[in-house]
């Protein structure tokens, strides 16, 4: 066989290339669901609360945050759990990819199809009992430590990490026409249920399939049954997973209320009219961007430390971010060219945020093993969940808010012949100026982050002996 045909070694064979690229896709579905669709879903299509104003948007509001919160808090049990789980014939983590994946599907499903004879309070009970049920088996779609059994070489994570990412935005290029697949299946009404089930029932079977695909490594294979103190001594000794959780928890609020505000301004700034083409640029644009941004962040992780690529991804968003809202205030953010201009800085800088940010969150789980001998994988992964899915919460709650305090009522503004401009000056609060601030923070909060040059090279060397150390042992 010759160099250039050379069969790649696992982990980055074919199969196993093949299967990180698919497994993760049924869990970017349910992201898309929970953060871009639902809460619309909620005020817009499902009737619930109709003619009440503001009614349905606290409803939404209130399922959103609540539900966060507890699967926040259902995070820090199953990391836990999972943790603890002695790794099987499939590994410690992958069966619970697989379960989780396999039941988020069907919970999807469900909640976006809601039964019509229930009364309204029915439809809120069923809808919290559906959503509570499918953000816990999101809860142990555990992919990152899954990959990051994988290797510890930080080139070939880098690869596990991108790959799945761009491939994830397949998801994207579907959500970006979602509007238009509702309509087409409703006969120009949103056909939203019908949409979510064309939509999820693919991405589900292919997840299935790739999961099945992954051999999960021997990375976490030689650590102990952590204790229940364990959690509290990864806050006490791992300084770098402290200071991760803090830019995370502050850095990531710019992608959450982007998300979560996002549809509701592009439908009222741009024309009800127009909401079906403009959501769909809005989320072609995501699509390029985010890709792009990943492409530039493989380049950008050959030459940086992870916390670099992160500090200059969210310094990147700051300046788009007050513009945009200074453009909102004097009514140019109106402008597609404009919006759409700078909306497109922001996204690449989140896109090439995602990598970096990663491989900061492996780097953690690393320096858990470091110092303790147990990686702790699940639990660290947990709590970064946690932190995500309170961002997410509260800025359903942020964008709740700017919705009530206004008095929306989608059916009002639907036959309206113009839009209050409070509407618009309460979204872009939420929508540029919050994101800006918090993502000004995140940069400057990177540069506490002690995990960098020397001491991360001593870090690796230590593991890499202690791993040789162990292989030597048990060789005859």
């Amino acid at each position: 066989m010759t160099k250039g045909t050379q069969k790649k070694q696992y982990p980055l064979d074919g199969k196993t290339q093949v299967g990180i690229n698919l497994m993760g896709l049924m869990s970017t579905v349910d992201y898309y669901l929970y953060t871009a669709i639902l809460m619309i879903f909620i005020t817009d299509y499902s009737g619930i609360y109709a003619g009440i104003p503001g009614k349905a948007a606290a409803m939404a509001t209130t399922l959103l945050f609540t539900g966060r919160v507890w699967d926040a808090f259902a995070d820090l049990g199953a990391g836990y759990v999972i943790d603890r789980t002695p790794r099987t014939r499939w590994g410690k983590f992958k069966p619970y990819v697989f379960g989780g994946t396999f039941a988020s599907g069907i919970f999807a499903i469900m909640l976006f199809n809601v039964p019509a004879a229930f009364s309204d309070f029915g439809k809120e009970v069923y809808m919290y009992i559906l959503y509570y049920a499918m953000m816990l088996a999101f809860t142990v779609i555990v992919v990152v430590p899954l990959t990051t059994t994988l290797s510890d070489d930080q080139a070939i994570r880098s690869q596990l990490i991108a790959g799945p990412r761009i491939t994830s935005n397949i998801v994207g290029v579907v959500f970006a026409f979602f509007i238009y697949i509702a309509t087409f299946l409703g006969n120009g009404k949103q056909n939203i249920p019908l949409a979510v089930i064309v939509v999820v029932i693919p991405f589900w079977i292919l997840s299935l399939i790739g999961i099945a695909m992954v051999k999960e490594g021997p990375a976490a294979s030689k650590t102990e049954k952590p204790r229940l103190s364990d959690i509290g001594l990864i806050f006490r000794v791992n300084k770098p997973f402290r200071v991760a959780t803090i830019i995370t928890f502050i850095g990531g609020f710019v992608w959450a209320f982007i998300t979560a505000v996002a549809l509701y301004y592009i439908k009222y700034a741009f024309g009800i009219k127009q909401f079906p083409i403009q959501s769909s640029i809005y989320a072609l644009l995501m699509l390029v961007t985010l890709v792009l941004g990943t492409l530039i962040s493989q380049r950008m992780m050959k030459h940086m430390t992870a916390i670099r690529g992160v500090a200059l991804s969210y310094g990147a968003m700051v300046p788009p971010l007050f513009l945009l809202w200074i453009a909102n205030e004097i009514g140019l953010a109106h402008n597609p060219w404009i919006f759409y201009s700078l909306l497109a800085i922001v996204l690449t800088a989140a896109g090439v945020s995602f990598v970096p940010g990663t491989l900061m969150t492996m780097e953690t789980m690393d320096y858990n093993r470091y110092k303790t001998g147990n990686g702790m994988e699940a639990s660290i992964n947990a709590i970064t969940a946690f932190v995500a899915k309170m961002q997410a919460g509260l800025s359903s709650v942020g964008t709740g808010v700017a919705l009530v305090v206004v008095g929306y009522n989608a059916d009002v503004l639907e036959k309206a012949t113009t839009i209050p401009e409070s509407l618009l000056h309460s979204l872009g609060v939420v929508f540029f100026i919050i994101p800006a601030i918090v993502s000004l923070i995140a940069t400057i909060g990177t540069r506490f982050y002690p995990l960098r040059g020397k001491e991360q090279e001593e870090m690796y060397a230590a593991l890499k002996a202690r791993k040789d150390a162990e292989e030597g042992a048990v060789q005859p």
